[in-house]
């Protein structure tokens, strides 16, 4: 790692940002690092070379040329959304600069972020009943645990503490043991999006779920409650990107991310008939306007009801 990001990765810690923004921060300055580096046919890096129009032009690049690529699927261009989030965090890094007296002023305040009509690139991805269906019937095979019971238990409590109780990635990653109380019935998150702890009741389903996995756990090396199988050690948020790489393979569920079953729980809670803020609570919106979000009809419903019209004469 260059002293660049050495020292930022520092600068990123003491201000207090979590493991996983500090994760997003340094994804994104590495990626421009390297893209500026290209541009200048230089491999040293300096913020003092850095205009507002390199700036620009990543942004462009993003926009127009950049991809991505999940395990073994096909690359995919960035969303506006992730665009944008991306030129977020580079004001933040070039802002790191700023404070360390290393530049004067924050040239990536001058790349505006892309604007999004309504309803553009929002539409969270939730699974259909089939879908939802197919899922829990490939995680719930116990084929699967005669083969490797430790890890079907694993990657079942996994799915389920995001179906059933819509923990983000990040909070499933950070969970602890003490943070399950099966004596209250309650799931603890101390430190979620924006620093905000929760706590969420568990259903019988998630119960069973995650004491057969604390069965199968053993005496691990980490404290966190999800472990890899390779030495004992905690599970990284790629590492359950992985799983549901394999379970997007298995199943056959395009966009399969790790985003969706959470996704999922909040539309369906929605379509049960319980309240935005009920639904808030549980998923730990700051702001219910978030929530409302699945009160929506996702992009496939919206077709159907179109194509319902095709065969009126």
């Amino acid at each position: 790692m260059s002293n660049e990001l050495q020292d930022f990765e520092r600068w990123l810690i003491e201000n207090g940002l979590s493991e996983n923004s500090i994760d997003r921060y340094m994804v994104v300055a590495r990626s421009f690092i390297e893209w500026h580096n290209k541009l200048m046919k230089n491999s040293d890096f300096d913020p003092l070379n850095v205009s507002g129009r390199d700036l620009n032009d990543w942004k462009k690049y993003l926009l127009e040329e950049a991809t991505y690529q999940r395990g073994n699927q096909e690359p995919k261009r960035y969303s506006i959304s992730s665009v944008n989030n991306y030129l977020k965090s580079i004001r933040t890094f070039f802002q790191y600069f700023c404070d360390e007296g290393i530049i004067k002023n924050n040239p990536a305040l001058k790349v505006k972020t892309q604007k999004i009509a309504a309803d553009f690139d929002q539409d969270p991805r939730w699974l259909e009943r089939s879908e939802r269906n197919k899922l829990l019937r490939i995680v719930d095979d116990e084929n699967s645990a005669v083969k490797n019971r430790w890890k079907f238990t694993r990657n079942r409590a996994i799915v389920y503490v995001q179906l059933y109780a819509g923990l983000r990635v990040s909070e499933v990653v950070d969970l602890e043991p003490e943070d399950i109380s099966f004596e209250t019935g309650y799931l603890f998150v101390r430190d979620g999006k924006g620093g905000k702890a929760r706590r969420i009741e568990i259903n019988k389903d998630l119960r069973k779920a995650l004491a057969e996995w604390l069965a199968e756990r053993g005496d691990p090396d980490t404290k966190k409650l999800f472990t890899s199988s390779r030495g004992g050690k905690k599970l990284s948020k790629r590492g359950i990107e992985y799983l549901y790489d394999t379970l997007s393979e298995k199943t056959g569920i395009d966009d399969l991310t790790t985003h969706v079953p959470r996704h999922t729980l909040g539309h369906d809670l929605i379509e049960t008939g319980y309240s935005l803020q009920r639904v808030a609570d549980i998923l730990g919106h700051t702001n219910i306007n978030y929530t409302r979000v699945y009160t929506k009809s996702s992009s496939q419903e919206r077709r159907e009801a179109l194509e319902s019209l095709s065969s009126i004469r």
